[in-house]
């Protein structure tokens, strides 16, 4: 007995923790040192791997509770790696959930996610293809005995004498709906300034579901790791993402529509070298809806 205590196991605490860090709700020290944990042990990575993995599986199934599937959006749609894993998720989902119940699983869903899991990044994405494609053609297959079995019985109606019918009526024209409006985006160019009256206008069109922020380097500028802070005129956080790496000269992510409201906004940028930040620049903009 210890006085009524009882201690969580080593690994739910090691679990609660890597789901923290996904979310976003570790101090800054306590991230980086789970970044730099995962950097110099190949096994951490994979649990890291594994973790997100059950993450997103948790988000696609409705198990997160409000606070964390909000984080969730928040922390995992504005990257497109991670959001390309969460539709991959729900395509997935929606492949399993169309199979009837004569047409179970080659093999227990868990067991499935725990293979995937014990792969490298690269082997998980081709054998989820894979399986992918298995369960595609299997559906495929259902279709295609339902659709002979209707040929079969319209031949058969064909072959009796039919009854007089009035001719169909004409099919209505099609709508043509219009296309969707592109994403709206932001270029920054390099250079370290607070000054607020060079703000550069966003507008985004009502059907828009993602904002795209591009924040070009200067040559100097090279880090292994990028953070952005984005905030309201007023102070209030609305995003920070620490953990960005830069593609040719520029670090590029995507926003959710829904986390920026009209009015105006600070953006930030500093380069991270042993969890050391650097500031690099400092960006303002007004968002107009």
């Amino acid at each position: 007995m210890n006085g009524g205590y009882t201690h969580m196991p080593a690994e739910r605490v090691e679990e609660a923790l890597l789901q923290n860090y996904l979310l976003g709700n570790l101090s800054e020290e306590a991230q980086v040192q789970v970044e730099d944990r995962a950097f110099a042990n190949p096994g951490y990575l994979a649990a890291v791997e594994a973790a997100e993995a059950d993450l997103i599986d948790a988000y696609v199934r409705g198990e997160l509770s409000s606070p964390d599937r909000r984080q969730f959006e928040r922390r995992f749609l504005v990257s497109p790696q991670r959001r390309n894993k969460v539709e991959f998720a729900k395509a997935f989902a929606r492949v399993a959930a169309e199979l009837t119940p004569s047409q179970p699983l080659p093999f227990p869903r868990r067991s499935l996610l725990d293979i995937l899991h014990s792969l490298s990044p690269g082997f998980q994405f081709a054998a989820a293809v894979a399986t992918l494609v298995i369960f595609a053609g299997a559906i495929w297959l259902a279709r295609q005995n339902a659709a002979l079995r209707t040929q079969v019985a319209s031949l058969q109606t064909q072959q009796r004498p039919a009854p007089a019918v009035n001719p169909p009526s004409p099919a209505p024209p099609e709508v043509q709906r219009p296309a969707p409006s592109p994403i709206p985006a932001l270029v920054f160019l390099p250079g370290l300034t607070r000054a607020e009256s060079r703000m550069q206008q966003l507008t985004i069109p009502p059907d828009a579901q993602l904002t795209h922020l591009e924040l070009r380097l200067e040559p100097r500028d090279d880090y292994p790791r990028y953070r952005v802070e984005l905030r309201t005129r007023s102070g209030q956080d609305v995003l920070t993402l620490a953990n960005l790496r830069k593609r040719g000269n520029s670090v590029a992510f995507d926003i959710p529509t829904a986390s920026l409201p009209a009015g105006d906004y600070e953006l930030a940028l500093k380069g991270l070298s042993d969890g050391q930040p650097t500031d690099l620049a400092f960006h303002y903009f007004r968002v107009t809806k």
